[in-house]
């Protein structure tokens, strides 16, 4: 494939787009619509003779903000072009953006049913910024492995790219359970992979499918709270840490309550430190002068004799 020396302006209409090869395509920044309202097409858009007449091969904004404001396109053709090359052509178009997971597995899920699986990771990952044989190569391929449901949640940004790790491990009756979660919300990498985990583990351990484990955590029903989307998560994320650490859970929450009642009304702060592998507790407290000193060393000795430190030093103690 080559580009040709012949540039023509057309009516945007005249331009049909669409094709799979645009896998970026849909998002316009504002800053090119101002740019093109300003001073207009500075770059042609690449099209190519398909069956219907000139075809978008790259351009799918230029274009887009063109017909909206209803002005010509300026278009440079294409020849020999090819499925791969299309591909690649777009990419080299769209090389000045910086490709987040969701955008790279889209154009990874586009050349995977023309190229061998050696040839995407060494000539297509390094393209997207991703080196072969890194972890987050082996991700983006064994993502392709994983129901069109999963992809499509990948593809839109509201999956991580690291929860692939865990669905890969899942059966499908567990992958189903745990869709609900996803389908309608937004997850950061560290939540997403914590609550698959716990719940994976959790089921694994109780020899239970993972259905059972979120009836049993009552995660179904907060999905019908109405939440916010911030706060139905976090409590996702409670429930299924309990669920996988049910004795972790209930020493954090003893050693919490207890730890706001040593310090009420104080700016103390009391930590575990080492996720209760040891009894004990750390103090912590900012001043900003010799004032504000004073007056928590005189906090810390009234705090001294509130009883609920046994607690604190002991949270697994049966002192219920």
């Amino acid at each position: 494939m080559q580009l040709t020396s012949e540039i023509f302006s057309s009516p945007a209409q005249a331009i049909r787009s669409g094709g799979t090869h645009l896998f970026w395509s849909g998002n316009i920044s504002e800053s090119l619509r101002n740019s093109i309202d300003e001073f207009g097409q500075s770059a042609p858009v690449l099209a190519y003779n398909g069956e219907h007449g000139p075809t978008l091969a790259a351009g799918s904004a230029r274009l887009a903000v063109l017909a909206e404001l209803g002005r010509p396109v300026l278009v440079r053709m294409i020849e020999g072009e090819d499925p791969v090359s299309l591909g690649l052509l777009y990419l080299a178009d769209n090389a000045h953006r910086q490709p987040d997971d969701a955008m790279r597995f889209q154009a990874v899920k586009y050349f995977a049913p023309l190229m061998e699986r050696e040839d995407l990771e060494k000539d297509i990952l390094p393209r997207l910024g991703v080196r072969a044989k890194s972890k987050d190569a082996r991700l983006l391929l064994d993502w392709l492995g994983l129901p069109e449901p999963w992809q499509e949640l990948l593809g839109r940004g509201t999956l991580p790219l690291a929860s692939g790790m865990v669905l890969g491990r899942m059966n499908e009756a567990d992958r189903d359970a745990v869709m609900p979660l996803f389908a309608g919300m937004s997850w950061s990498r560290s939540n997403a992979v914590n609550v698959l985990t716990w719940l994976y583990e959790a089921a694994r351990m109780s020899g239970t499918p993972i259905a059972e484990v979120m009836d049993k955590a009552g995660m179904p029903a907060l999905l019908d709270q109405g939440l916010s989307p911030k706060d139905a998560i976090a409590r996702l994320c409670a429930v299924a840490r309990q669920a996988r650490h049910p004795e972790l859970t209930r020493l954090r929450e003893r050693f919490d309550a207890a730890a706001r009642t040593v310090t009420a009304g104080t700016p103390w702060k009391v930590l575990q430190p080492d996720n209760f592998e040891t009894d004990g507790a750390e103090l912590t407290v900012r001043v900003k002068d010799r004032e504000q000193l004073a007056k928590a060393v005189q906090e810390l000795q009234s705090m001294a004799d509130n009883p609920a430190w046994q607690t604190v030093f002991r949270p697994g103690g049966d002192n219920e």
